[in-house]
């Protein structure tokens, strides 16, 4: 998440010429109601030339470089500080913008501020800087609110009219960030780490379950990786609905807090992510660039909580990845070595989905040992500095004494992923004859294959380097089957009976036509609402005598009217394990050429209103039914028969 931020942030590529040794020395008056601010900063600044900026809104009223007045020009400050380095004192001003569902740059209001590093809250380089600065931070803001910086809280204080903290970051982290809340504080001690929850009043008796977490999170990554780079870690209730990620710090919407999935799977992410993306930030050095952190980060915590529940959570995990791609369209499809940020879902599936792949069949082909250890030694060389793709991989060759270049190549520089047939496979005694064949181009595979025979499973890999290798497999009993990556543990295309449909292969393809299936009036004008909130770009909405039943096809109605609608198309209606049940009733299907079809049926304009936010999160369902804005029950619909499996009864 914090990629995310930085990259929605506008903040630009590292460049030379900006020696280390910034440090920023600030005093901070705050007050998000009135979403003003004032600060002062002295900023140690090292020899050469360099042009600072602040956000629009804030005004500097004084600027001196060791004494001296420095001009400034609207909000670009230009200063040329001689050998030795010099300081720069600054006091500048303004009123926030109002803080919104799009405060992507900050904001204020009576809920709170918020201040992401980047935005230019406090002053920033323009082309960037060699390495990110040192800081010191005194923050006071008035009754109710508590503050909240980034960095090693050093000292706070409360009295009848406000609260003040001083917060530091000594070493080379990022700029700091900085909240406001009117929250409730919980602390917790655990291994010399200060655990916080800044929670609103609702959330208070979260507040041990989350430290808690916490605590078992940080101890069981710290022994995998190394330990815990920062102070302390706090989790934060924002107004906003969001999910972000900082050093020592997470700041989640307030209205999800609540929900089971944050706590299994959000918040142990977030966790995560103060190894990978803070304590090694990303970069662009070596052969290949791109943002290893999402994907690493989804490998060690979501699908390491998924394999602590067995086998069929992992395996699952893996097919929604799949499946996920999948429904990616061709032309939205990229290299890993394209991935910055989470800008989109199609991003998403490849950032998160594909490089989370690849962690799970590297360690997979180097072995649990070689991985772990490659991971320990991944973090202790490159703590607080940039790395990239390459970093990794010398890392992990190091860990298994293999070159694992061509692995990485494959993985990360092609667009698109291999596709598996098995062109044929018969019992002969107690051995497997089979052919298996892979399209172009060809990518270097050790792919899984499992035989049943009498005695139960027999597990083997088979390589495949060509485009086509024909093995014989010596099973210990008579052979009953065969099946290739039956677990899901390659990074393919899914072949035919693999991959139902689900919402995706509809809201993901730009070419998808979205028909509005009602009469004018509120309910039309929720379900367009709801055609905006459910497609991964711009809709295309059309009239219903204008729908092409030939292409990816989204009806979202009255229930009346979508099933006159489908019926008048000869698309497939309503199933019957769906009707009757609900306020809405959503489910997906082939029409009879083959494509996807999403269609949302919902009892009146109110039943569609209730859709506006849950629905786009089910985006891997098959179908759902809704009570008002509660899925109470979805599902993905059975998988066809798998032309990768054979029986030999």
């Amino acid at each position: 998440m914090r990629t995310l931020l930085l990259a929605l942030c506008g903040i630009l590529a590292v460049a030379p010429g900006w020696a280390a040794g910034l440090h920023h020395d600030l005093t901070v008056t705050l007050d998000p109601a009135a979403r003003r601010l004032e600060v002062e900063d002295r900023l140690r600044l090292p020899a050469g030339t360099h042009r600072l900026r602040l956000a629009p809104g804030l005004a500097v009223g004084e600027a001196r470089l060791d004494g001296k007045p420095v001009a400034v020009r609207g909000n670009a400050l230009p200063v040329t500080v001689p050998e030795g380095g010099g300081e720069l004192r600054l006091r500048y001003a303004g009123t926030l913008p109002p803080l919104t569902p799009e405060s992507r740059g900050g904001g204020g209001g009576a809920e709170g501020a918020y201040l992401p590093a980047g935005t230019g809250w406090i002053p920033t380089p323009e082309s960037g800087a060699a390495e990110p600065p040192s800081w010191r931070l005194s923050v006071r803001v008035p009754a109710p609110f508590v503050a909240v910086a980034t960095g090693r809280l050093v000292e706070e204080t409360r009295d009848g009219a406000g609260y003040t903290a001083i917060f530091a970051e000594e070493r080379s982290v990022e700029e700091p960030s900085l909240f406001a809340g009117a929250w409730q504080v919980t602390e917790r001690m655990h291994n010399g780490l200060r655990l916080r929850t800044y929670f609103h009043p609702e959330q208070a008796p979260l507040a041990d379950e989350y430290l808690d977490l916490s605590a078992r999170t940080i101890d069981a990554q710290a022994v995998r990786i190394g330990a815990y780079p920062f102070a302390g870690f706090a989790i934060l209730s924002a107004p906003l609905p969001v999910g972000l990620g900082f050093p020592g710090l997470t700041y989640i919407g307030r209205q999800v807090m609540p929900l089971p999935f944050i706590r299994a799977q959000s918040l142990p992410h977030e966790i995560l992510h103060n190894w990978w993306g803070n304590g090694v930030r990303v970069g662009d050095s070596g052969i290949w660039p791109g943002n290893w952190s999402e994907g690493l980060t989804t490998f060690l915590a979501d699908y390491a909580a998924a394999e602590a529940r067995g086998e069929d959570a992992a395996r699952a995990m893996r097919l929604d990845w799949l499946r996920d791609y999948a429904a990616l369209p061709a032309e939205r499809d990229s290299a890993l070595t394209d991935f910055r940020a989470k800008v989109h879902d199609a991003a998403q599936i490849v950032g998160y989905g594909k490089a989370a792949m690849l962690f799970h069949m590297l360690r997979a082909e180097i072995g649990r040992d070689a991985f772990d250890a490659g991971i320990r030694r991944f973090w202790e060389e490159k703590r607080f500095q940039d790395a990239g793709w390459d970093d990794l991989r010398h890392a992990f060759e190091a860990a298994s004494e293999r070159d694992l270049k061509a692995f990485f190549e494959q993985w990360l520089t092609r667009v698109g992923a291999p596709t598996l047939e098995l062109v044929q496979a018969r019992a002969d005694g107690d051995r497997v004859a089979l052919t298996l064949r892979q399209g172009e181009p060809a990518y270097g595979l050790t792919v899984p294959v499992e035989v049943q025979t009498v005695a139960g499973t027999e597990r083997h890999t088979i390589r495949l380097d060509g485009n086509e290798a024909t093995v014989t497999i010596p099973a210990a009993t008579a052979p009953r089957a065969l099946a290739v990556d039956p677990g899901f543990g390659l990074f393919r295309r899914l072949a035919p009976g693999e991959a139902p449909p689900t919402l995706r292969d509809v809201t993901l393809d730009h070419a998808a036509t979205t028909v509005i299936a009602t009469a004018d009036g509120p309910a039309a004008e929720a379900a367009r609402t709801l055609a905006e909130r459910l497609a991964d770009g711009k809709p295309r909405i059309a009239a219903a005598d204008r729908a092409d039943p030939a292409g990816p096809l989204a009806v979202i109605g009255t229930a009346g009217e979508v099933d006159r609608l489908l019926a008048r198309l000869g698309l497939p209606p309503l199933p019957d394990s769906l009707k009757g049940r609900g306020t809405a009733r959503v489910w997906t299907a082939r029409t009879p050429q083959g494509r996807p079809l999403l269609a949302v049926a919902a009892d009146d304009a109110a039943a569609l209103q209730a859709l506006l936010r849950p629905l786009p999160h089910y985006g891997r369902q098959s179908w759902l039914v809704f009570e008002g804005a509660r899925a109470v029950d979805r599902g993905v619909w059975p998988a066809g028969g798998s032309p990768l499996r054979v029986s030999f009864e």
